[in-house]
């Protein structure tokens, strides 16, 4: 029996047993393909912790960007995120000051009260920190939010199946393998007939998503879908943005190119193939922050969140991504602020956003370290799930925990590097055909044809759509909700599966759907 390693780099590997009906593909010829395929739209990030986009897509021409200090380490956007103490307007007076310190600002969130800027120096920002205008300044950063995404095998479909909408005739929903829907009692919202209306929308802030694939065909709004994110890698002193990721002919800007945004999208909807979203008829929005690297800017994820609220419409926000930050470190309030304000705002406009606790087993009750955008989210979510199919309620061994920090639990699957486990005990959905993950690259031969191919992977960010599912299900059934109605709904219909009483791994419970829909 293998163990999964903390890293989403350890290349492909079979392990556990399969359940009747899967097809393991590891034989030689797909290796083979799989290391043809992971020479293809690669680039190397290199950061230094775990975590300059616009409103478009970046320039289409390389740009140098010079490496300033920064504290929260990774490689610098070459961008100035300041949060003026008006929460609500960016006042004259601040947009003078800047320019007058050499600066130019690029983009302005007046509702907010958040610009950022290019061109100022070390000294511009401590002047900018000591005027009054000012509440914060700091210097963005390029990181890696997708650290320590857990990987396990790779299935394939059945190749004849069909679309037929009805999520309890999906195949792996069927066999048992997608325990995590009984858990949280999707069933039983699906046979009282809540599985979800098209007006309701679910916003991916993620690396994309592949709307060729077979579950997602039809299921993503593709005029309101956007990207926001940039590859930027790391060229000796400096860090150089190649703007938009390659891609293949034809595919829009928010195709993903990772896998992590597809597997994502599909646990909230799909069209019931082989796998069952929780609200299968919802409305899926791709708003890409993240590259094919699983890296991205604070300025990039923001962006998104906007996006999501404002002109895409959404009901929802699902965030399965993270870093952990040193909160009292110089620069960094200012990033972790301008996440709050636009959480804030994303809110205010009826937009529930909805994010993962993050994967490296820290207690956020201690210390100074701060998983965003997690502590700034309507609800954060930590993961459950079970070891070799027992006790499914139980902490997956990597989830963050903290009451302070965490509302409620879902499955997410769990692994571990001294017990046994069997791939079942993982979350399996839908795996990109563009994926260059390097452990799951081999999702790539769906582009030449090849079978539609599936993944099982562990972590706070499988566990987040569950709970993306169930607020669009909830939405759906009662589309006048407010955001503070249904986060009340989530988490006061939960199940308290841990000690009595809230606690620091679940906090209000793990996530009940069809408590949380009035039904028994």
């Amino acid at each position: 029996m293998h163990a999964l390693g903390q890293a989403a780099t350890n290349g492909l590997f079979a392990a556990g047993t399969f359940r009747r009906g899967q097809t393991p593909l590891f034989s030689e010829e797909l290796m083979q393909m799989s290391r043809k395929f992971s020479a293809l739209l690669w680039i190397t990030v290199t950061s230094v912790i775990a975590i300059g986009c616009s409103d478009q897509p970046g320039p289409s021409g390389p740009q140098v960007l010079s490496r300033q200090a920064s504290v929260a380490g990774g490689v610098p956007t070459g961008r100035t995120v300041v949060v003026f103490s008006d929460t609500s307007s960016i006042p004259l007076a601040g947009s003078a000051l800047i320019q007058s310190l050499g600066g130019t600002i690029v983009k302005r969130w007046d509702d907010i009260g958040v610009a950022i800027a290019t061109g100022l120096s070390l000294d511009a920002l401590n002047t900018l920190s000591g005027s009054s205008l000012v509440s914060l300044v700091g210097n963005d950063r390029y990181v890696n939010w997708l650290p320590a995404t857990r990987t396990g095998a790779l299935v394939a479909g059945d190749p004849g199946a069909l679309a037929h909408k009805d999520p309890t005739k999906a195949s792996y929903f069927a066999d048992g393998t997608q325990w995590g829907m009984r858990v949280i009692g999707a069933d039983k919202a699906w046979a009282a007939g809540h599985q979800g209306t098209s007006t309701t929308r679910v916003a991916i802030v993620d690396t994309g998503i592949d709307y060729t694939h077979r579950e997602l065909v039809g299921l993503v709004d593709r005029q309101a879908s956007a990207s926001f994110a940039t590859v930027i890698v790391s060229e000796g002193d400096v860090g150089v943005d190649l703007g938009i990721e390659p891609q293949q002919p034809g595919d829009e800007p928010y195709m993903d190119n990772h896998f992590h945004g597809t597997h994502v999208a599909a646990t909230v909807a799909s069209n019931g193939v082989s796998v069952a979203g929780v609200a299968p008829h919802v409305t899926l929005i791709a708003v890409k922050v993240l590259s094919m690297t699983g890296s991205g800017s604070f300025e990039g994820v923001a962006s998104g969140i906007r996006h999501a609220a404002g002109p895409a419409n959404a009901d929802v926000v699902n965030m399965s991504l993270g870093a952990n930050v040193p909160g009292d470190a110089e620069g960094v309030p200012a990033l972790l602020e301008m996440m709050r304000r636009v959480i804030r705002s994303a809110e205010k406009q009826g937009t529930i956003v909805i994010s993962a606790a993050g994967n490296d087993a820290i207690n956020l009750d201690v210390g100074t370290t701060v998983s965003t955008p997690c502590e700034q989210s309507t609800i954060c979510v930590s993961a459950t799930g079970p070891l070799m199919q027992t006790n499914f309620d139980q902490p997956a061994t990597y989830t963050n925990y903290g009451i302070t920090a965490i509302h409620v639990a879902a499955p997410g699957g769990n692994a571990s590097d001294t017990e046994e486990y069997v791939n079942q005990d993982l979350i399996i959905s839908a795996c990109s055909s563009r994926a260059s993950e390097s452990t799951l690259n081999a999702c790539r031969i769906n582009a030449a044809g090849g079978p539609h191919l599936y993944a099982y992977a562990a972590g706070t960010s499988m566990a987040t759509p569950h709970v993306a599912g169930a607020a669009a299900l909830i939405k759906s059934a009662n589309p006048l909700i407010s955001v503070n109605g249904l986060r009340n709904t989530i988490l006061h219909s939960s199940d308290d599966v841990q000690a009595s009483g809230r606690d620091i791994y679940t906090n209000w419970g793990r996530i009940n759907v069809a408590k949380a829909l009035g039904l028994k």
